[in-house]
């Protein structure tokens, strides 16, 4: 699974709160707004995603926790936590959502909010 389609998982995974798998920049908009004002359901997304991802492969593991720079035994929590504080805080925006579904968009910086940067 390519970096777009595991944030995009972890996107739609987060979805799931609102009741719906495909969002719209509305749906979106309440997501952010939710994880911005609720630290609880914000750490109830985190722990969700990442029960999701303690099921991804471990060759994959090692390689997203390369291009993240942390071991592969933090890969879970760093990913999850990372993308989930960045949609909190409105760094990602419904624009980076929708260029992940690209195969040629520039989703470089999905990857420095990856890397902790």
């Amino acid at each position: 699974m390519n970096i777009a389609t595991r944030f995009a998982a972890v996107m739609v995974g987060t979805s799931l709160l609102a009741g719906c798998t495909t969002l719209t920049e509305g749906e979106f908009n309440t997501m952010h707004a939710t994880l911005e004002g609720s630290p609880a359901v914000k750490r109830m997304v985190i722990k969700d995603c990442i029960a999701r991802e303690r099921a991804t492969p471990l060759g994959e593991k090692k390689t997203y926790a390369a291009i993240m720079d942390v071991s592969v035994a933090k890969y879970e929590t760093a990913f999850c936590s990372r993308i989930s504080n960045a949609l909190a805080n409105g760094r990602l925006t419904y624009a980076d959502y929708v260029k992940l579904h690209s195969p040629t968009a520039d989703n470089s910086k999905v990857i420095r909010i990856m890397q902790g940067r």
